[in-house]
């Protein structure tokens, strides 16, 4: 019996819920060493979705997400004329992603995971400004196909904690995990790259190499099961002629 107990413990619902955080979004100047080398601000900037849990074992969880997210970079520098640039690009995002935690159940309390995925999206809106004391320019850009690719695809990996608990007779997940991100594609245009659309500052935008996303995320999830879990495996045997037998004064069990 107390087998059964831990066996039922075990097994999870399917769990749906929100999760949101910040996200440190940077460029990765893939094979353009002078646009590798500048520093890049951290700044933090919002994220957040929806996702579920589909337990797949007692390791394994596949946890599906819709998630907004902000990329881009934030950089200050001198150009070797003595012109000081200021280049910040953001641009938001939508994302779908396929994480697979691997956790280690040492009670329901606490249960470190690993997770890793992959992530595609698409360029919903953004802005790309430009700053710069000679020549002078000050100028903020919406982004679109002459400046940004549209698609996203990507990778991450990180790690994490979960919690399941008890609110009364509703259970509840709670996970906090910290991932890195790094996308695949470029995302300079194609016309970019044709050189059918020109930037108005050169010193900046090299068309040069690849220009990939790459971020930091920290998000907090908050879960509901979508069906009810009993904590005692004989709990399933409701009205069940092994345990429970009727007398006069009601129900017991033998």
């Amino acid at each position: 019996m107390a087998q059964m107990s831990r066996n039922s413990q075990q097994k999870e619902a399917v769990s749906i819920g929100v999760k949101g955080g910040l996200n440190v979004p940077q460029m990765w100047y893939f094979g353009n060493h002078a646009l590798s080398q500048l520093d890049q601000k951290w700044n933090f900037t919002p994220t957040g979705g929806l996702f579920v849990e589909i337990p797949a074992g007692d390791v394994l969880i596949i946890a599906p997400e819709a998630m907004y997210v902000q990329r881009g970079t934030d950089m200050e520098y001198t150009h070797i004329s003595g012109t000081q640039v200021h280049y910040a690009m953001n641009v938001s995002y939508v994302d779908l992603r396929v994480p697979f935690e691997f956790r280690l159940p040492v009670n329901r309390a606490f249960q470190p995971f690993v997770v890793a995925g992959a992530e595609a999206g698409m360029r919903l809106f953004g802005t790309i400004h430009i700053d710069r004391t000679a020549p002078a320019l000050d100028e903020t850009i919406d982004v679109g196909d002459a400046n940004m690719g549209l698609i996203h695809a990507g990778v991450f990996g990180g790690v994490g904690v979960r919690s399941r608990f008890n609110i009364g007779a509703m259970g509840m997940v709670v996970k906090l995990s910290a991932s890195y991100h790094q996308g695949l594609l470029d995302t300079y245009s194609a016309m970019e790259k044709e050189g059918t659309a020109q930037s108005v500052n050169v010193n900046a935008y090299q068309i040069t190499g690849s220009r990939l996303p790459r971020g930091i995320e920290a998000t907090l999830g908050i879960a509901i099961p979508l069906e009810r879990q009993a904590d005692d495996a004989c709990a399933t045997f409701t009205k069940d002629r092994r345990w429970f037998k009727h007398g006069r004064r009601g129900y017991y069990g033998f």
